[in-house]
């Protein structure tokens, strides 16, 4: 931490006008073009052009000005977006134009009232650890040289043509589906319908029965204008911020909503029902269509809170699969490493190995649409059917902010076994991957993880159980208020 500017495991994120200030980001700004010197890129690689991009947040696009005043007055060509992109957008130009990496200026799922700067690599994907390190060991630092210029281009063209590379573009355009695309008011509105080719209308139809696509495919979208307040919800696409997408769902013939956080990297999926579909979900449903349908081949990745279910797709495929701490950025370690088909987190982040080490909200959530045209079922025969096959799991998670020494007492008291026999069903074993987890025999499993900046303890469960999840939750949050 430097004069109050703190960097997470991605990046750097705080409030607007407390901490997030013009002078702040110039900071940063110049710490980056300092530590960017010191990267070590393959040859080939231009070292001295930088990419800079901003997503739809208040003044985004302002700050995204002083970043790349900073990175020119440091000396480096600076390639400046000319319009809000997601975050990927930035990682897949950087390894596209072999330059030596970029800067994004958002604060992706956090509340409007954040904003927040990212580093992205010439390898197509985040910073690593110890790159972030040498940022934050640099702020204060200035770098002034000569021979620095900035372009404005458009680089959101060249990303939705790759991702048509990666689409049976010809099946979702034929399929006869109607999707409902839920951007919250971040940077993937209108992006689906590019992509395929479609009129983007904006706002969606009423789709009854008889106004069914009759020859293809169509998108519609809602909460696609700009609205830096993102209408009052965080812009993550979880359950409780996607109800405007659910309420159009039941009350329209639609056969599934992609929804996207606020820089498109994550996603939520709503059926045909208006039902949420868990990430988990999922990525086991992409796994298996990739492989089976798509006949590639490739490691499957899944983080240390991601379901079992895809270690049971896993060994049906034949496929290795590896476990990973919690947070996208260590499966895209592995992405740069081994030949990962899809890797993902429950927070709903799916990276395509073949694509990019990143994950990204727009190309997994057409990759769901693909699926269920390929399949020509509904959604829920989709889930339905992979888990008669697999046998169904239920999750849930909960967020819970409690003195930090409480939280701490609690992961001890799980640790020395206190509570092996406070949820009925037998113990199995303990596993600290990140975390403690405590696995039971009938396959559930139970994971206490405690922040080690906030007061906050996060638990998470899945089980074969519906009422058995929210019963070892509700067990988990009375063991924690004893302590």
């Amino acid at each position: 931490m430097s004069g109050g500017i703190s960097f997470g495991t991605d990046g750097w994120r705080a409030v607007i006008a407390e901490t997030f200030t013009f002078d702040n980001v110039r900071r940063v700004a110049d710490a980056i073009a300092v530590a960017a010197r010191g990267l070590k890129p393959p040859d080939d690689i231009d070292a001295n052009a930088l990419l800079v991009g901003f997503d739809r947040r208040f003044l985004s696009r302002e700050f995204a000005g002083v970043v790349a005043e900073a990175l020119r007055a440091a000396g480096y060509r600076v390639l400046l977006s000319d319009r809000p992109t997601p975050s990927q957008t930035i990682s897949f130009t950087a390894k596209h134009r072999k330059v030596l990496g970029g800067v994004v200026v958002t604060a992706s799922h956090n509340p409007a009232t954040y904003n927040g700067l990212k580093f992205k690599a010439w390898y197509g994907g985040s910073a690593l650890p110890e790159t972030y390190a040498a940022i934050s060991a640099s702020v204060g630092q200035r770098d002034a040289r000569d021979g620095g210029t900035i372009e404005e281009t458009n680089i959101l063209d060249d990303y939705l043509d790759a991702l048509r590379a990666q689409l049976d573009l010809a099946l979702l355009k034929n399929a006869r589906l109607a999707i409902l695309h839920d951007p919250i008011h971040g940077v993937a509105a209108s992006l689906p319908s590019k992509i395929l080719g479609l009129d983007y209308t904006g706002a969606h139809r009423i789709l009854e029965r008889d106004a069914r696509p009759i020859e293809t495919t169509i998108v519609d979208g809602i909460r696609g204008e700009v609205n830096p307040g993102f209408g009052g919800v965080n812009p993550e696409p979880i359950p409780e911020n996607v109800n405007a997408a659910r309420n159009v769902m039941l009350a329209n013939d639609y056969d599934l909503a992609i929804c996207n956080d606020g820089d498109a990297d994550r996603l939520g999926i709503l059926d045909q029902r208006g039902n949420f579909v868990s990430p988990h979900k999922v990525i086991s449903l992409l796994a298996l269509y990739l492989v089976r349908e798509k006949k590639r081949a490739g490691e499957l990745v899944k983080t240390f809170s991601t379901t079992r279910l895809i270690e049971k797709v896993a060994r049906s495929l034949g496929a290795t699969l590896h476990e990973t701490p919690i947070g996208f950025k260590y499966v895209a370690d592995l992405m740069l490493t081994r030949d990962v088909l899809i890797g993902g987190e429950e927070s709903g982040g799916i990276g395509i190995g073949a694509f990019l080490p990143e994950r990204d909200g727009v190309l997994s959530g057409l990759l769901v649409a693909e699926a269920v045209a390929y399949y020509g079922l509904p959604l829920s025969d989709l889930i339905e059917r992979m888990e008669k096959e697999f046998g169904a799991l239920h999750y849930d998670r909960r967020d819970v902010h409690r003195p930090m020494e409480q939280c701490a007492r609690l992961i001890e008291r799980v640790r020395a076994g206190a509570l092996d026999g406070a949820f009925g069903v037998a113990f199995a074993r303990l596993e600290e991957t990140d975390g403690v987890k405590m696995n039971f025999a009938d396959g559930s499993w139970l994971l206490f993880r405690k922040s080690g900046t906030e007061p906050i303890i996060r638990l998470y469960c899945e089980s074969p159980d519906p009422e058995l999840v929210q019963s070892m939750l509700a067990t988990a949050m009375r063991e924690l208020d004893r302590g």
